[in-house]
C-alpha cells in the first residue's frame, strides 16, 4: 500500500456521491458540549443559526473566541490543499474567510502553489525499501510539498509585510505536512523559513488525520504520518510553546459500516476500517478521516462537529472531487461537488471554527 491508496479512498466515496448514491445518513443524538448559550460565533455567514450542533473543544465549554478587539492584528492565511486538490479549489473558501472574518484584518490569502502533478513526485519512493518497510522519511518524500509552502509564504510576506502573522488552514493531508513543517522536519533553514518560524500564529486543521495507530490495517502513508506524530517539535505542546495555537475540526457525521444498504456508509467503512483497524457504533467521521484520528493532544483545541448547523446536514470531508488524471492542465479546477454536499467550507459549518483563525 502507499499513500496514493488514500486518494483512491477518496475518490470512490466522492464518486458516490456524485452520482447519488446517497441515502439517510446516521445521526447520533446530541450528547456532547456545546458553547454557553447555545452560541457557537458571530458570524453566521449570511444566514441565521437557531440552534447550535454539538461541539466538544478538549472535552470543556468554551464560551469566547475573543472576537471583539479594539485592534485588529494583521494576519495573512496560508492553505495547505489535500492529496491532489489544487488552489483555484479554495478560492471561495478563501474569499469568505476575507470578506467574513471580524476578529482579524485578513491582509492576504495564497494557497500553497500545488498543481496536482507535483503529487506525481511521490512515485519515485515506491520501489525503495524505505517504502516497503513503511520508513519514509518525510524530509525526503515532501521537499516538493515544503517548497510550495515556503513559495506561498514568501508572497505573502511580500503583500502583507515582515510584521504580519499567518494562519495556516491544513486541509486532509495538508494539516499534517503543515505540522511537520512547522516542526522542523522540513530541513529548511532559509530566510523564509525562519520569518515564518517568528511570524506563524495559529494551525487550523480540517478533516486531518494526525495519528497513524498500532490498530490500523495498513500504514497508508508508508511511516510518513508516523514520524510526525511521534516528532517532539511537532507535538501540540511544543507548537504552543513556541507560540502557535492548534486547532483541530473534524466531523463524526458519518458511521462505516460494511453490512448496510446505505452506500455511503459502505463506503466511510472502506476508509475507517483501514485507518483504526475496526468498525462500530462508535467509529464515526467525514466519510474519509475517522474522528478519532482528527485530532491532537492537549492543549490543541478540538472542535468536533456533528452536522451543519444551518441544514442539519452531514459534514463531509470534501466539496471536491480531484481529477489526477488531468495533467494537462494540472491546475484546472477540480470536479465541484453538488451544493447540497456539505463540508468544512460550508456556511454553517466555517463558521464553528472561522473565529479560530488568529
Amino acid at each position: 500500500m502507499c499513500i496514493l491508496r488514500l486518494y483512491c479512498i477518496h475518490l470512490s466515496a466522492l464518486l458516490a456521491v456524485v452520482t447519488g448514491f446517497t441515502s439517510n445518513l446516521h445521526r447520533p443524538r446530541l450528547t456532547l458540549n456545546t458553547f454557553r448559550g447555545n452560541n457557537l460565533h458571530p458570524l453566521a455567514l449570511s444566514a441565521k443559526i437557531e440552534a447550535s450542533p454539538t461541539i466538544r473543544i478538549n472535552g470543556a465549554l468554551e464560551s469566547e473566541q475573543n472576537c471583539n478587539q479594539s485592534t485588529k492584528k494583521k494576519v495573512a492565511v496560508l492553505l495547505c490543499p489535500a492529496q491532489f486538490c489544487v488552489p483555484v479549489d479554495y478560492a471561495e473558501l478563501l474569499d469568505t474567510i476575507q470578506s467574513e472574518l471580524t476578529n482579524v484584518d485578513v491582509v492576504a490569502t495564497k494557497v500553497a502553489p500545488l498543481p496536482r502533478t507535483e503529487w506525481i513526485k511521490v512515485a519515485k519512493q515506491l520501489p525503495t525499501k524505505n517504502f516497503i518497510d513503511a520508513n519514509l522519511s518525510v524530509k525526503v518524500t515532501l521537499d516538493w510539498y515544503f517548497d510550495a509552502i515556503e513559495s506561498a509564504l514568501t508572497e505573502l510576506f511580500a503583500e502583507g509585510g515582515d510584521d504580519t502573522e499567518i494562519c495556516i488552514i491544513g486541509h486532509s493531508i495538508g494539516g499534517w505536512v503543515a505540522r511537520a513543517y512547522l516542526g522542523g522536519l522540513s530541513g529548511s533553514s532559509t530566510s523564509v523559513y525562519r520569518l515564518g518560524r517568528e511570524q506563524i500564529k495559529s494551525l487550523v486543521t480540517i478533516g486531518t488525520p494526525h495519528t497513524s495507530p498500532e490498530s490500523a490495517l495498513v500504514d497508508q502513508t508508508r511511516g510518513l504520518l508516523r514520524e510526525i506524530a511521534t516528532s517532539d517539535e511537532c507535538s501540540s505542546q511544543a507548537l504552543s510553546e513556541r507560540g502557535v495555537t492548534i486547532t483541530c475540526v473534524g466531523s463524526s457525521s458519518l458511521a462505516g459500516k460494511l453490512i448496510t444498504t446505505d452506500v455511503e456508509e459502505l463506503i466511510a467503512a472502506t476508509s475507517y476500517l483501514p485507518l483504526v483497524g475496526k468498525l462500530g457504533d462508535d467509529v464515526k467521521g467525514d466519510g474519509i478521516v475517522p474522528t478519532e484520528l482528527a485530532f491532537m493532544e492537549s492543549p490543541a483545541r478540538r472542535v468536533e462537529i456533528e452536522k451543519c448547523s444551518l441544514s442539519g446536514s452531514a459534514v463531509r470531508h470534501a466539496h471536491v472531487l480531484p481529477t489526477p488524471w488531468n495533467l494537462l492542465d494540472g491546475n484546472a479546477a477540480s470536479i465541484k461537488l453538488p451544493e447540497d454536499i456539505v463540508w468544512y467550507g460550508s456556511p454553517g459549518v466555517l463558521s464553528q471554527w472561522l473565529g479560530y483563525i488568529e
